[in-house]
């Protein structure tokens, strides 16, 4: 899943010019570890100005996406699974909630086509005192040079238009945060990690996260 988020990703860095766009990862946890799950765009200004030069070109990938998407119906502990794909329009939305951790990794495992095991890396680690979001440089650079990819990649300049926005919703106040660029918003309950695509894919930055709470 992440290797067609990401090509999307670069179709809107390509178009972007000088307007920023925001991919955003959102997981909202209860107080019993279930939670939601959202992937989107935020495009701010850009999808007016889009919207009035004719829209994106529809990105044949999204097929491919709605499809997998299917799958979600299949996983154990997923529901309320919602979806808004319109590249034309720079609408992108993704959602479903979880009934625990392991639920929502194998959701993202089933959409990734990866086959859970024990030597596997989860996505997410959902306890009581703490979430946890291991961090994603080695796995995007290893796309990229697996999938030949960082000859799609527009100038370091462009990449700097497009973020990658990590936000959790937690059921309880936030004693503290590991990570860089983690911030604590002022409902305490809500951590924010945002990094440029150029530091993702060329800094190769650590995004490493935890919250305790």
């Amino acid at each position: 899943m992440r290797k067609l988020l990401f090509s999307i990703a670069i179709i809107f860095i390509s178009l972007s010019l000088t307007s920023c766009i925001d991919l955003v990862e959102e997981v909202t946890i209860n107080k019993d570890l279930s939670g939601k799950y959202e992937m989107y765009l935020e495009t701010g200004g850009f999808s007016g100005m889009m919207t009035q030069m004719g829209g994106v070109p529809e990105v044949p990938q999204i097929q491919e996406l709605d499809e997998k998407l299917r799958l979600l119906k299949a996983q154990s502990g997923i529901s309320n699974i919602k979806k808004e794909l319109n590249t034309k329009q720079l609408k992108f939305n993704i959602s479903f909630d979880f009934e625990n951790e392991k639920a929502l990794n194998n959701a993202l495992y089933a959409l990734a086509e990866i086959k859970p095991n024990m030597f596997l890396k989860k996505f997410l680690k959902i306890k009581k005192n703490k979430v946890v979001r291991p961090n994603l440089s080695p796995y995007l650079e290893r796309l990229l040079e697996e999938q030949n990819l960082s000859e799609q990649l527009p100038s370091e300049d462009m990449l700097n238009y497009v973020n990658y926005k990590f936000i959790v919703n937690t059921p309880k106040k936030v004693k503290g945060t590991s990570g860089d660029r983690a911030i604590i918003q002022s409902n305490k309950t809500t951590v924010i990690s945002s990094y440029s695509f150029k530091e993702l894919l060329v800094n190769n930055e650590n995004v490493y996260l935890k919250v305790r709470m």
